[in-house]
């Protein structure tokens, strides 16, 4: 079976530049056409800090401060409330070390 497959002008460049693999998602318009569209990658900005949390991640950049915290309710062991608490503190210890350093 053959499918066509539309993709556009920079993932086609991405892929004839010797990268091999591009990932993304097909969509089927029919059972013989689809568009791919390439997942987006962000890359890290240059001067940025983080540290990894047990529950996420905190970093300093240039221009802003940033705390992400995922906690599944069904966790055994952990109180959301107790771990946004500890994991705030650490972060907050972090972003103090961090301009400590830097300014």
């Amino acid at each position: 079976m053959n499918v066509k497959i539309q993709l556009s002008d920079e993932a086609y460049k991405t892929l004839v530049n010797g990268n091999g693999r591009l990932e993304g998602s097909l969509g089927l318009v029919s059972p013989t056409e689809g568009n791919f569209n390439a997942y987006r990658r962000s890359a890290q900005r240059p001067g940025g800090k983080y540290i990894k949390l047990p529950h996420g991640r905190a970093s300093v950049g240039d221009s802003h401060v940033r705390l992400t915290l995922r906690i599944a309710l069904d966790e055994a062991d952990i109180v959301p409330a107790d771990a946004i608490m500890d994991e705030s503190r650490q972060a907050s210890d972090f972003v103090d070390r961090v301009f400590d350093t830097e300014f």
